[in-house]
């Protein structure tokens, strides 16, 4: 070995400068504990392509673990939500009530009063005995059934009186006057913009041991819109 007088770099045989920068690198290399650590990670005899199939592998795993923890999650949300709505996709209530028996309403021709009671249900809760309108039954002589009609007014829904002194309807609220036969007694005049609701009306015969049958009066209650000249259901 010797040096280059001008540039003081060592000379190997020959004359050519010595590589220090492989030298030092293979040096580098030796001691780096980084490096070590790196190339002592791989098995004996494991090669680079094994290695990435057995990520993939954990990464698909992890996949299937989150997923089934959100369908697990998934599954009391949606009977939850099942439970709350299934209320409005149950069958109407029949309309048909119990409002009386035809030995109350005799065959005079006469309004008689009664109040429509029965048990009322929303979407998610259920009332018993709850009133929830009135009709006047009217039985004219020699009739076998009542007609009804609802006391509701159809002009702003104020309960419809009735005077037996003139033998009319008459509305406390706005005036209207109805005749006996539910028609408004002075036509469109009238502030009431229909006749009154006439409803169906349906008799159940009762066998009672021992005794004569009863008769039971069946209103088909329906509650109108008012304000209308037409009849709409309100629901």
């Amino acid at each position: 070995m010797r040096l280059d007088g001008q540039r003081g770099v060592e000379l190997e045989a020959g004359g050519q400068p010595k590589q220090w920068g492989n030298y030092c690198g293979r040096m580098v290399h030796s001691f780096n504990p980084l490096v070590t650590t790196m190339d002592n990670s791989k098995q004996p005899g494991e090669r680079p392509d094994q290695i990435v199939p057995a990520a993939k592998e954990k990464n698909r795993r992890s996949f299937f673990a989150i997923l089934a923890g959100a369908i697990a999650m998934l599954g009391p949300i949606g009977a939850g939500i099942c439970t709350f709505l299934s209320p409005l996709f149950r069958q109407t209530q029949s309309p048909a009530v119990r409002v009386g028996l035809l030995s109350q309403v005799p065959d005079d021709g006469e309004p008689h009063f009664f109040s429509v009671v029965t048990d009322w249900q929303d979407a998610w809760n259920r009332y018993p005995r709850q009133k929830i309108g009135a009709v006047y039954l009217i039985r004219q002589p020699g009739a076998n059934a009542p007609i009804a009609f609802t006391a509701k007014c159809p002009h702003a829904g104020c309960s419809i009186g009735y005077s037996a002194a003139e033998g009319v309807f008459k509305c406390p609220c706005h005036t209207s006057v109805f005749n006996i036969d539910g028609t408004r007694a002075q036509g469109d005049e009238e502030v009431a913009p229909r006749d009154m609701d006439l409803l169906d009306v349906s008799l159940e015969e009762l066998a009672v041991e021992g005794g004569d049958p009863v008769i039971e009066i069946w209103v088909n209650f329906v509650d109108y819109q008012t304000g209308r000249s037409t009849k709409m259901p309100t629901t």
